[in-house]
């Protein structure tokens, strides 16, 4: 067996020297790996940019780049051409890259993510036509709870490339109320009816203290006056998660509040086409 083995090394293109040097270089490539990563880790761990996720695909690159390079010095210590060598990682890296190229960027974007937080758990926000309050971030997507009880991932690019919009930054949203007057109504009368109605709503006025927003008073605006009637719209602000309700409660109390005047009218959250299909539908 010892003569095989002397065989073997003495064909060979490089020494036991040579043999002993890899396995040094290859143990101690393995050991700065494992201790490269746990710095890593320590490190960003006490930035509070970083998150967990984020924390430990950062260690991981390091620790993957440092075995790569331990094979590279390894294989050249062994007599392996410099040249092949570099080839092979170079296309080997390119077929990762390709292959991973969707992962690699929705992981880049998560440490952007992180790292700036334009959004944090509990933020609810509207991607892409998509909304709901985000319950996870992770390296990869963002996972959004809706309010009809539906989970979606978003990935991480899609916060990044496209117009976001985080409502929990204001603390407030603006909705709208459209009423239609009916007859010739005394607008001087009616629009301090409605700014009161509106300010009754439990949900609307306790928005106006904790707000982002300059100015949460509610406004009334005119957009069509006839003989026959006048079209006006409420604008009020209330909390992201109370926006229906809010609306709900202020088309309520706007049509009381016009009802007790002794007005005709038709209320509504769904805009001016539902208001002229009700008139229609009422002559």
């Amino acid at each position: 067996m010892q003569e095989i083995v002397n065989g073997l090394v003495q064909n060979s293109s490089f020494g036991a020297w040579d043999v002993v040097l890899a396995v040094v270089v290859l143990v101690v490539g393995w050991f700065a790996s494992v201790w490269a990563r746990r710095g890593v880790v320590v490190a960003l761990a006490k930035w509070s940019g970083l998150g967990p996720s984020g924390t430990n695909l950062v260690a991981r690159l390091v620790r993957y780049s440092i075995l790569l390079l331990t094979i590279g010095i390894v294989l050249t210590v062994l007599g392996a051409p410099l040249q092949p060598v570099l080839a092979a990682v170079i296309i080997i890296s390119a077929v990762a890259f390709l292959a991973l190229r969707g992962i690699a960027a929705n992981f880049g974007a998560g440490l952007v993510i992180q790292a700036r937080r334009p959004v944090r758990i509990g933020d609810s926000i509207e991607v892409e036509g998509v909304a709901g309050r985000i319950v996870e971030l992770t390296g990869r997507a963002v996972l959004l709870a809706t309010s009809d009880g539906r989970t979606i991932r978003i990935p991480n690019t899609m916060l990044l490339e496209n117009p976001l919009w985080n409502a929990s930054e204001s603390g407030a949203v603006r909705s709208e109320v459209r009423a239609r007057l009916h007859g010739s109504p005394d607008l001087d009368r009616v629009c301090p009816v409605l700014l009161d109605a509106v300010a009754s709503v439990a949900s609307v006025a306790s928005v106006s203290s904790g707000s982002s927003v300059s100015s949460t008073d509610p406004e009334v605006f005119l957009h069509t006056i006839t003989p026959a009637w006048a079209d006006i719209t409420i604008r009020f602000w209330s909390a992201y998660d109370d926006r229906e309700a809010a609306r709900s409660s202020v088309v309520r109390a706007v049509a009381v509040a016009l009802g007790g005047t002794g007005l005709t009218c038709s209320v509504s959250s769904d805009g001016p086409r539902f208001l002229t299909a009700l008139v229609d539908a009422v002559d």
